[in-house]
């Protein structure tokens, strides 16, 4: 028995499946793209590892964790040819920074205190500067819906793939090994939640009390993070931050695959605009939640 099916009929299937349905598939779809752009900077890592090139400016060590597996450790080149710019940390606010024109200048300034300032990083500072724009564009654009589907898909997906190698760095500045295990933390946390959500056990997304504290939470954690910039904290209590903030996901998760669950039964909100909107919260929420069991991680070695 064959079965043709004609553009409407397609067209039908999709708007008539959940918003749920629709949420999954775009939010699947942004992460795979950055565990692919990810995954494929590890490899190009290594490759430049192996050749002794650079890859967005940055050059690797290799060493052997206690597993026994290769660790690549990123860093930056020191400038090769004269002047070689030197600077001197002397407390958050101010540095001192001087020129050697040669060698002898170069240890001389070392005597003092100087260290030699690293070349090259730039593409990838310019890419955590695309990748930021792109990020907070797209919130504007899938909250006020600013473009179409399609160009905010796009957008969406830019974001996606230039947080790819982003991520790469931070593995690797760990250990990348210990960042496979996050993201599997992040995949049964985020299973986990979303059944916790979207059941029938309790309306989280309608309980004002809940999503204040989760609110009040969340500009606590930002706070914290902000000091770091003027303050100085023990790996312990950075350590312990990393592991409130990655709980505070967690239930921002169960209240956001609550409030999708909720917004499902709204017939005028069960389309693929609204599905991007939700699946960008949720993106949102899975970010965070990585990055900071990353963080917990890193302060734990």
């Amino acid at each position: 028995m064959n079965i043709v099916y004609n553009h409407d009929m397609v067209i039908s299937m999709l708007i008539e499946t959940s918003l749920l349905f629709k949420t999954i598939v775009i939010l699947s779809m942004q992460l795979g793209l950055i565990l692919f752009s990810c995954f494929y900077f590890l490899r190009k890592a290594k490759e430049a590892y192996q050749k002794n090139t650079t890859l967005l400016g940055l050059s690797f060590r290799g060493s052997v964790n206690m597993k026994g597996k290769l660790d690549l450790i990123p860093f930056v080149k020191q400038k090769d040819t004269f002047p070689k710019r030197m600077s001197m940390y002397l407390d958050k606010n101010n540095t001192l920074i001087k020129e050697a024109k040669n060698q002898d200048e170069v240890i001389k300034f070392m005597k003092e205190g100087y260290s030699h300032d690293p070349e090259g990083g730039g593409p990838l500072v310019s890419l955590m500067i695309f990748w930021m724009i792109a990020l907070y564009t797209t919130a504007a654009v899938t909250s006020f819906y600013l473009l179409s589907l399609w160009q905010t898909m796009f957008l969406f997906s830019l974001t996606s793939i230039s947080f790819g190698p982003l991520l790469a760095v931070v593995m690797l500045e760990m250990d990348e090994n210990d960042g496979f295990t996050a993201l599997k933390i992040v995949l049964m946390v985020t299973i986990l939640t979303g059944f916790i959500g979207y059941s029938d056990f309790y309306s989280f997304s309608e309980n004002t009390i809940f999503g204040g504290v989760l609110l009040l939470c969340l500009f606590a954690l930002l706070l914290f993070n902000f000091a770091r910039f003027f303050m100085e904290f023990s790996r312990q209590t950075t350590r312990l931050a990393a592991i409130a903030g990655a709980t505070l996901f967690s239930f921002f998760l169960i209240y956001d695959f609550n409030y999708i669950k909720n917004q499902s039964s709204l017939f005028d909100r069960n389309d693929w605009n609204t599905a991007v909107e939700m699946a960008f919260i949720l993106y949102l929420d899975i970010i965070n939640l990585l990055l900071e069991i990353l963080e917990a991680m890193g302060n734990s070695q």
